[in-house]
């Protein structure tokens, strides 16, 4: 299946540059860090990392995600190529009860990518 209304999907400013590329976020900084490190991505090309699944929420086939309160979840998996080799992303997306178009939860990566990005640290 599609992400219903995949090409009106939204991500917002503070999920990717208040989360995702902040690298001192209280909580999730990890996520920036594996954004950098392995796919060369900071705040000051950001914008690909909103690009990117955008695209695959308009385009890539989704399946349902984890329950939640707030309304339905949906994975749709999609590739980045990063400088030493492309990475499975895997976006998370809600649409939340009394709305029609899904919101960017979060982004991450698959086990392999965890890994890898583990073999490269000092």
């Amino acid at each position: 299946m599609k992400l219903p209304n995949g090409n009106r999907a939204m991500v917002p400013d503070d999920k990717l540059f208040g989360y995702l590329l902040n690298e001192a976020h209280e909580s999730q900084a990890g996520h920036a860090e594996l954004f950098r490190r392995l796919l060369g991505i900071a705040v000051e090309n950001g914008e690909l990392l909103r690009t990117a699944p955008l695209t695959a929420a308009a385009t890539r086939e989704a399946t349902l995600g984890a329950p939640s309160p707030y309304g339905v979840k949906y994975e749709v998996r999609f590739e980045m190529t990063g400088p030493r080799q492309p990475y499975t992303i895997l976006s998370v997306w809600i649409i939340e009860h009394g709305k029609a178009d899904p919101r960017l939860v979060t982004l991450s990566s698959s086990r392999q990518w965890t890994k890898r990005f583990a073999n490269m640290m000092p």
